[in-house]
């Protein structure tokens, strides 16, 4: 296999095979393994119709990707076990779903050791869920809304264009500055791939949503599509006082009811922060996309 950093010109065919493959984990994004490529030194390789890849971060997101599109996956599976011998390193694997999980113990057995973590696991929710909050469930949701709308009646939602992408940057520099003070480095990695993500906003296929009030930009999303039916959901960023009135809420709602083409929205991980959990399980995720890493022990 040929191994290489993923490129913006490999966006096409990486697409077309995770789309092939009906793949619905946010890490199958092509946005995030583009804007990830430096963070976990992402490699791609294509084995015939399948797409490869390998992560060379720590725990969960290190070693070879199940492999996605479409053909003989038992042969694509033997082509990683010949690649990691002959690269002489560990025959291991992350992001592997269920149904992998099953193939993988077919074939090596109580050989493969799997693991996994409650924070690695996708937040799936119906699209007209998201976007119609209908039903007792998300009561306070749309509370939440109301008071949004009440305290800026001059709040506008828009697409996010080339006319306004300027505009998403104004949020994105808002909410860094606002996180100065943050104690590790996470706060200085999302901003740069956010500042990644708008800077190569055509390229990567994007699609996002602003909202203002009195013209000024308060809130923004960015967003992909996985495949026909799922979309991923990338950034959310709400600033100041707009972010304590509800406008976490609103760019919610308001981005959800554009996917109207989309099955399912796929709002990522929790990465085992207790705020973000909570937040993600307040929408009512219709399922949650468990996934483990593998290692094979001989």
């Amino acid at each position: 296999m040929e191994w290489f950093t993923p490129q913006l010109s490999d966006g096409e065919w990486i697409r077309e095979l995770v789309g092939k493959s009906g793949y619905m984990g946010s890490d199958g994004a092509f946005a995030n393994i583009y804007l990830l490529r430096n963070k976990y030194n992402i490699k791609v390789a294509r084995y015939k119709d399948f797409l490869i890849r390998y992560y060379q971060g720590h725990g969960s997101r290190r070693g070879y990707t199940f492999p996605l599109g479409t053909g003989d996956v038992y042969k694509a599976i033997k082509a990683i076990e010949n690649d990691a011998a002959d690269r002489k390193i560990p025959l291991e694997y992350c992001f592997v779903t269920e149904e992998q999980k099953k193939i993988l113990s077919e074939i090596y057995g109580s050989s493969m050791k799997f693991d996994s973590d409650d924070g690695d696991r996708d937040y799936v929710y119906l699209q007209q869920d998201l976007a119609n909050l209908s039903g007792k469930a998300y009561h306070k949701k749309k509370n939440h809304i109301s008071k949004f709308i009440r305290s800026y009646p001059d709040m506008e939602f828009y697409e996010i264009g080339d006319n306004n992408i300027e505009d998403a940057r104004v949020v994105e520099d808002a909410w860094y500055y606002d996180h100065l003070q943050s104690e590790d480095d996470s706060a200085l990695i999302e901003f740069a791939a956010i500042k990644d993500a708008l800077d190569n906003f055509e390229e990567l296929k994007l699609s996002g949503g602003i909202i203002y009030v009195n013209h000024v930009p308060v809130s923004m999303t960015i967003a992909s599509k996985i495949n026909d039916d799922v979309w991923d959901i990338h950034f959310e960023k709400s600033i100041g006082e707009y972010a304590s009135n509800g406008g976490f809420a609103a760019i919610n709602q308001m981005f959800a009811k554009r996917l109207n083409s989309a099955t399912w929205i796929n709002r990522e991980e929790d990465i085992n922060i207790e705020g973000l959990r909570k937040a993600k399980e307040s929408y009512h995720p219709k399922m949650m996309l468990k996934k483990y890493s593998a290692k094979e022990v001989i």
